[in-house]
């Protein structure tokens, strides 16, 4: 019986993830100083999510919200300009399937004379696991991913979209307006979600890469409280009551890989919703300090 315990306890993946919340913290409140120098020596690629090009001013798409955020990753990328970090913001067409810009984001880092620290966010982190599944071998590339609210086992949202016909008709229709797909949306959802994580290519593939590259994934959660406290108040409400603390769109179950098994460190940070990582809501005074977050992820990722 003893010996049975010992090999249950060796073989819990969820007794080796670590928290990292704390250092995580810590970070946020420090400065960079001779990180700099060991980050100059990357090339940090940020990998965006669903419907980011709408937060870029400059940016083809048909759907603008700058006159009620500031563009997406604008912070991120004036800290990686000030430290002279080299980086890429890569454009993407988000509202593509992951099997098609898992091509775009291969190219990128097969291009890149550095190695590659991946800062992706929500559905960029699919976007980025596909490719490794398409190209395994570009994991020698890269020293650290940080996955930021990625939905790895879906998000109740889309699957209830996808779920109604009317719903899933509108939304497959404004995707593909956008320039992208209806395999962008139906990509979110649980169902199909959930296929692809229980392969067993998908859960080789992430012990493998979780064994060759600092792996992280962040995770937040934005609690319910009297008022509209978030834009995403009824993503938010509605992915309460069907899985839990989620961040606006993401579950945590969903973003946290430890949750299914796996062996990966993780940062859970709470208040913080799904769009406060990558914009600023230029109505709302409580800021969230986007520079320290990343200034605290990449250094985990070191």
């Amino acid at each position: 019986m003893l010996k049975m315990m010992m090999v249950f306890l060796l073989c819990s993946s969820n007794l080796w993830s670590k928290d990292l919340t704390i250092a995580y913290l810590k970070g946020k409140e420090q400065t960079l100083s001779s990180e700099v120098l060991a980050l100059q020596k990357f090339k940090v690629l940020i990998i965006p999510g669903v419907l980011a090009q709408s937060f870029i001013s400059d940016s083809n798409n048909q759907i603008k919200l700058s006159f009620l955020f500031e563009d997406a990753f604008k912070e991120q990328i004036n800290l990686l300009q000030t430290l002279k970090i080299n980086y890429e913001l890569l454009k993407l067409e988000t509202e593509n399937s992951p099997a098609q810009n898992a091509i775009a984001i291969i190219d990128a880092i097969e291009k890149s004379s550095l190695p590659v620290l991946v800062y992706s966010h929500s559905k960029g982190g699919l976007d980025m696991l596909e490719a490794i599944r398409q190209k395994p071998v570009i994991l020698s590339k890269i020293h650290g991913w940080a996955s930021i609210q990625g939905p790895f086992w879906g998000a109740p949202v889309a699957s209830g979209f996808n779920n109604n016909l009317i719903l899933r008709d509108s939304s497959n229709n404004l995707f593909e307006w956008m320039g992208g797909d209806a395999n962008g949306m139906s990509s979110l959802t649980i169902e199909e979600r959930e296929a692809y994580m229980n392969t067993d290519e998908i859960k080789k593939l992430l012990i493998k890469t979780n064994q060759k590259i600092k792996f992280l994934n962040f995770a937040s959660f934005k609690t319910n409280t009297f008022g509209i406290d978030t834009p995403l108040e009824l993503f938010r409400n509605y992915t309460d009551g069907y899985s839990g603390q989620n961040d606006g769109v993401v579950p945590l179950t969903s973003a946290l890989l430890k949750e299914h098994g796996f062996d990966i460190n993780y940062i859970i940070e709470a208040e913080v919703d799904h769009l406060m990582t990558m914009t600023r809501y230029r109505l709302n005074n409580n800021q969230y300090n986007q520079k320290a977050h990343t200034i605290a992820v990449l250094k985990l990722l070191l």
